[in-house]
């Protein structure tokens, strides 16, 4: 799945999810705040575990990242 979604989009359709983004573009260049982003893998793609591997690995400039919710995930990964 390749679509570019607003980060209110992500949230809207992927609530509360970890998902796969590149091709970020950032509200005033500020390298912060996602505005939008091509989505590239969801929790039917792959697991939390499985985004966050590529994105430490640097394979497909992949971003893991939670759309929504008040509280920080956090996760403990073995590389």
């Amino acid at each position: 799945m390749t679509e570019r979604l607003t980060r209110r989009q992500m949230a809207e359709k992927f609530p509360n999810q970890n998902i796969g983004i590149r091709n970020i573009k950032y509200e005033n260049d500020d390298g912060i705040t996602i505005e939008s982003a091509e989505i590239v893998y969801t929790p039917k793609d792959k697991s939390p575990e499985e985004l966050l591997t590529l994105q430490v690995s640097g394979a497909e400039d992949i971003m893991c990242w939670y759309t929504t919710g008040n509280k920080i995930n956090v996760g403990v990964m073995t590389l």
